[in-house]
């Protein structure tokens, strides 16, 4: 199998399973040919292939041309609502509409190349991105990270055009991304996280960033988080075995999404809260299940956790005494004066407030969980499955190459213990030995008081230097 030119054509020939001689399939440019050969030796690798049907001489083979949105609308009957949960669902269904249906739309699928799909990323880059509603128009432009969820979309649809014979080629496979930076996420480190459950005298946000940095659990989890899914009566924590279940989180989806997946018995939605607003929207804020199975689990609560989710739960007492009927009962842990849940949004922005307030490095909420992921890796000495079944990641490597951050005062202390355990012994001259129960003990302080560092650093550099003027 392998690809000619024959004057302004380009050839893809290959062998089929029980045929004397070689099938031999035209196209106009290089990048189709060389992916029809990529596509057929895939195929074949997988044992998926299938050979085009024969054509009888002088018969002339009948196409079906569809245009981007008709297939698209295809493909989201047969396969998305097969594969898709709520929120990819509508993820998906607006990256269609935004941004691909209005600049491919009414294109026919079998004549993009691989060179229009160049073209169409390169255009995207300059149009105005998105507004999504209740947010403010900022003048943005379609950035490279989303060309790349358009880009990912449209390879799997295209893939389907191919099986389905619409087109002899996905033009997306070879398509050139924009380069896309990903930022280094700003992780706070426990001193920083310290101090700023310190300065918190809100108590929402309070509870909310205990329950990412003690329970490594994400925004949405927590938001999501309901009374009968806590489990602290006084044998459980007296034994050190209180806990949490983790498996919904709430979410703002689609009605569209909703609805059709409801009808195909796919909808993970587990309850639907009443509209706030009188008017008609068009979202609902749910109760879903997580994307991922793995996400289901169980999460061990630390006893301050504990001392902070009943401070929240007796307040809650306070308040159904106070409003009677008018408070809305969903057994939320995070939730309004009235009962009713708070939204992503607020506490994002409660969260800015106390950053800007306190003159706090800026993180974004998310890289609590970072800190909680990387704390706790450090404390149970690089523990990774213990640290995954609390994360709820599906693969373990995603707990060390995402989620595991350094922070200077490791790195120093790392240093020093190198001086002490090994730079100490170079050059043949005994060292004075040191305790080792007191360097555990020292470790032990220093875990629990890390602000104590920089004073042992410095008082150990100045008696190293009087012990050296003495040598």
């Amino acid at each position: 199998m392998s690809v000619r030119k024959r004057g302004n054509r380009y050839q893809v020939v290959y062998r089929c399973p029980g045929e004397a001689s070689p099938r031999t399939e035209t196209f106009k440019t290089e990048d189709e040919a060389v992916i029809r050969d990529r596509s057929i030796k895939m195929a074949k690798a997988n044992g998926t292939f299938e050979p085009p049907a024969r054509l009888s001489k002088g018969v002339v083979q009948q196409t079906k041309d569809i245009t981007v949105s008709e297939f698209l609308d295809e493909y989201i009957q047969v396969y998305g609502l097969k594969k898709w949960g709520n929120s990819y669902y509508s993820s998906s269904i607006s990256l269609l509409k935004n941004y691909v249906r209005p600049y491919l739309g009414n294109r026919y699928v079998r004549s993009i190349t691989v060179k229009d799909m160049d073209a169409y990323y390169t255009m995207l880059l300059d149009q105005p991105a998105v507004v999504v509603s209740g947010h403010l128009d900022t003048g943005a432009k379609v950035s490279a990270n989303t060309v790349s969820k358009v880009h990912k979309l449209l390879k799997s649809a295209f893939n389907k055009a191919v099986v389905w014979k619409y087109t002899p080629v996905n033009p997306v496979i070879g398509a050139t991304l924009p380069e896309c930076k990903a930022a280094k996420r700003a992780v706070w480190s426990d001193r920083e996280a310290i101090h700023a459950l310190d300065v918190c005298d809100h108590p929402v946000l309070r509870i909310a960033m205990y329950l990412a940095l003690g329970c490594s659990m994400r925004l949405g989890e927590i938001l999501g988080l309901q009374w009968d899914h806590v489990f602290m009566d006084d044998a459980l924590v007296a034994s050190g075995e209180a806990y949490l279940k983790i498996d919904r989180e709430l979410r703002r989806c689609s009605n569209d999404s909703i609805k059709v997946l409801e009808q195909v018995h796919r909808s993970t939605v587990l309850f639907k809260f009443p509209p706030v607003m009188p008017k008609k929207c068009t979202t609902t804020l749910v109760l879903k299940a997580p994307k991922t199975e793995s996400s289901n689990r169980i999460v061990y609560l630390p006893l301050a956790v504990v001392e902070e989710l009943r401070k929240v739960k007796e307040q809650q007492r306070e308040n159904k005494a106070l409003l009677g009927n008018e408070y809305k009962d969903y057994g939320l842990v995070v939730a309004q004066i009235n009962g009713n849940p708070y939204e992503q949004r607020v506490i994002d922005k409660s969260f800015n407030k106390l950053i800007r307030k306190n003159d706090l490095r800026p993180v974004v909420f998310h890289s609590l969980r970072h800190s909680s992921t990387s704390l706790k890796l450090k404390l149970s000495s690089g523990n990774i499955k213990a640290v995954q079944g609390d994360t709820g990641h599906a693969e373990a490597r995603m707990v060390t190459d995402t989620y595991a951050h350094g922070f200077d005062e490791d790195r120093k202390l790392i240093a020093h213990e190198m001086d002490s355990g090994f730079f100490s012994k170079v050059g043949g001259q005994e060292k004075e030995e040191i305790d080792n129960d007191a360097i555990e003990k020292l470790k032990i302080l220093l875990r629990q008081h890390p602000e104590l560092l920089p004073d042992i650093l410095d008082a150990a550099v100045k008696t190293t230097a009087k012990t050296g003027e003495k040598g």
